[in-house]
């Protein structure tokens, strides 16, 4: 199966979904990261990150329901719509964004050390910080994107280098424009007729 991989900024980094994301949805898709990882993350980070997780959900409800607030209002003047549509579509975007199998790993340990620094950080400060942690928690997707190109560059030089060289292939006889040769008569040979057949037994002469 071939990766697809995102696009490049300016700068050369992969743009992602949660590339250059700041204020409330910075909050709200940070929040959604910690929930994927909350839920799929197993090893030995899982019960402090279950239980930070946890912890963020009482301590930051205030901010979780006002940071989604504004996200459906901001998509929904980008739609013109209520934003609720927009709003779970863009949820289940992340939700398979921070699943990606190949980074999980390092996803599960990053989002186990920022859960226990978010669900001790204080109300005031939650979302200002929130910026800073989604960026750390994207970074080992942008690390997979990167390291994927870069096998992709080395099998084309590979390629490039040692792959043999196609086949070569015949061309194909060309056609006869000879009329006698396309239009020939099929001629089929006369049986030859040697008179009654005798069957055994019978006399043919009667």
């Amino acid at each position: 199966m071939t990766q697809i991989l995102p696009g490049r900024a300016m700068d050369g980094r992969f743009v992602t979904a949660n590339s250059n994301i700041t204020g409330d949805r910075a909050f709200w898709q940070m929040k959604i990261a910690l929930n994927v990882a909350a839920i799929g993350c197993r090893g030995l980070e899982e019960a402090t990150l279950v239980s930070s997780y946890n912890t963020i959900i009482k301590a930051h409800g205030k901010a979780i329901k006002a940071t989604e607030k504004s996200v459906i209002t901001q998509l929904g003047k980008e739609n013109k719509t209520n934003g609720v549509k927009e709003r779970d579509r863009l949820s289940t975007q992340l939700f398979n964004y921070f699943a990606q199998p190949p980074a999980q790993r390092e996803f599960c340990v990053r989002a186990n050390e920022i859960a226990q620094i978010v669900s001790t950080t204080p109300a005031a400060d939650v979302v200002a910080q929130a910026p800073g942690h989604l960026a750390r928690l994207d970074q080992p997707f942008v690390d997979f994107y990167e390291a994927y190109a870069k096998y992709q560059l080395d099998v084309m030089e590979w390629d490039a280098k040692y792959a043999p060289p196609p086949p070569i292939m015949s061309a194909p006889a060309p056609l006869t424009t000879n009329p006698s040769v396309l239009y020939a008569p099929t001629t089929t040979a006369p049986t030859a007729t040697h008179g009654p057949t005798a069957t055994p037994g019978t006399n043919p002469a009667g």
